[in-house]
């Protein structure tokens, strides 16, 4: 018996699948953007930091891989705390021999909660992608910070081939997963009636809220949560939900 298939969109440059891949469901994958380099201003590493927040894997690899920009980043927060927005991107962080002092439970949100209340006079770095939320800078300056965005990528969209919509429409998924809200724009985008309407009756796993809230205004109906902002948390749901529909 055939294994039930599930659509996977991601936007950023981490493969969803791991080696051991999935026995329970067959993963169809595509990549939405490509990650593109971007060399921020001088200015934004001029001042001395007293917190470095990276909120994805991506940034963390782009400035620790990046032996001018690491230098620069180094020298700006010498002696200041460093915090991962969640539990992969402090992985990351320490895959290249950094120990973040705060780690959030994998949002904007989540780490504004374990930051104090107040924070006059505390000066914020944050290393991003072009693309990035404004919750978090946004929330840090309510509450006094003084937050400089380093903007040091961008994600770039990529062509998308006819064929993954007849795909939808001829071959149909069990399961749909958005690892973000703009690789759920690139897969909703320019979509015609059917096919959109198809993933609309398509059980959809996100990783957050923010990609929840783009498909729910693009009007698809069921829509669960991972656990964690994990891809195999994700994998995890994908294959409970493939296998469920397939049983019915």
């Amino acid at each position: 018996m055939s294994r039930p298939r599930v659509l996977v969109v991601r936007s950023g440059a981490n493969p969803f699948l791991s080696m051991e891949g999935s026995g329970a469901v067959e993963v169809v994958e595509r990549v939405s953007h490509s990650i593109e380099p971007v060399e921020p201003p001088e200015e934004a590493f001029a001042e001395p930091a007293d917190l470095a927040i990276f909120t994805s894997q991506v940034a963390v690899e782009r400035v620790a891989g990046d032996p001018r920009l690491l230098s620069r980043f180094s020298q700006a927060t010498s002696g200041a705390r460093l915090a991962a927005v969640g539990p992969v991107t402090a992985e990351a962080l320490r895959r290249r021999g950094i120990e973040p002092a705060l780690v959030a439970a994998g949002s904007g949100e989540a780490l504004l909660e374990a930051l104090p209340e107040r924070l006059e006079g505390c000066r914020v770095l944050l290393p991003c992608g072009e693309d990035a939320a404004p919750e978090l800078p946004d929330g840090l300056r309510r509450r006094g910070a003084s937050v400089r965005r380093a903007v040091v990528y961008r994600k770039v969209a990529r062509h998308r081939d006819e064929a993954l919509e007849r795909e939808i429409l001829e071959r149909p998924f069990a399961a749909f997963c958005t690892t973000s809200p703009s690789a759920a724009q690139w897969l909703f985008e320019g979509l015609g009636d059917p096919a959109a309407d198809r993933l609309r009756a398509t059980p959809a796993v996100v990783l957050g809220r923010f990609t929840r809230r783009f498909l729910e205004a693009r009007g698809v109906g069921r829509i669960s949560v991972a656990s964690e902002q994990r891809f195999s948390s994700a994998l995890s749901l994908l294959e409970e939900l493939a296998t469920t529909a397939a049983r019915a």
